[in-house]
C-alpha cells in the first residue's frame, strides 16, 4: 500500500544540503503548498524511501510514496506529479516496466523519470524514452536536489 504526505513548510530544514553554486531551493518554489513540486517517490525498500521523503519534503516538495511499480502506476494517476524518481530493481514490477507503463499512456508520457538505482549495469537499458537522468546510489542529497531542480525548471 503506497504512503502519501505533503508537510506544510514554507521554510527549508536546516539539515538540507547546499546546491553546486550555494544556494538552497529558490524561496519562491516553497511559497504555497499548490505551488510546490510533487515527487512520485517509487522504492520497495523502506529506508530510502522515507529518507528520500524527508529530504524531499525539507527542501519544500510535497511526495507521494508508493513501494512499487504497480502501487506507483495508481499513484501517478491519483496525484499527478510533476517527476518520478524510481528505483529499478523491485519485486512486483520491475523499475523498466513501471517506466514502460508510463510511456504507453499517453497522459503519462512526458512525465519525467529519474532513475535512482544501485544497478550501474543497467543504465543503457533504463536511458529509454521518458528518462531524463539516472542517479546511482548512494548518491549525494545536493546532486538528486540538483537534479530536480533542473528538471522542475525545464518543466516549468
Amino acid at each position: 500500500m503506497a504512503d502519501s504526505f505533503a508537510l506544510r513548510s514554507d521554510v527549508p530544514h536546516p539539515s538540507i544540503p547546499m546546491l553546486r553554486g550555494g544556494g538552497l531551493m529558490p524561496a519562491d518554489r516553497l511559497s504555497a503548498e499548490a505551488d510546490r513540486p510533487r515527487v512520485l517517490v517509487v522504492d520497495d525498500s523502506p529506508a530510502p524511501r522515507l529518507m528520500l521523503a524527508d529530504l524531499l519534503t525539507a527542501a519544500g516538495h510535497q511526495v507521494i510514496l508508493a513501494d512499487g511499480g504497480d502501487v506507483a502506476l495508481t499513484e501517478v494517476r491519483r496525484h499527478r506529479p510533476d517527476v518520478v524518481l524510481t528505483d529499478l530493481n523491485m519485486p512486483r514490477m520491475h523499475g523498466l516496466h513501471f517506466i514502460a507503463a508510463l510511456q504507453a499512456d499517453p497522459s503519462l508520457a512526458a512525465l519525467p523519470v529519474l532513475v535512482l538505482t544501485s544497478e550501474d549495469g543497467e543504465r543503457k537499458r533504463a536511458l529509454a524514452p521518458g528518462v531524463q537522468g539516472w542517479i546511482v546510489k548512494p548518491f549525494e542529497p545536493a546532486e538528486l536536489l540538483e537534479a530536480l531542480w533542473s528538471l522542475e525548471r525545464l518543466e516549468g
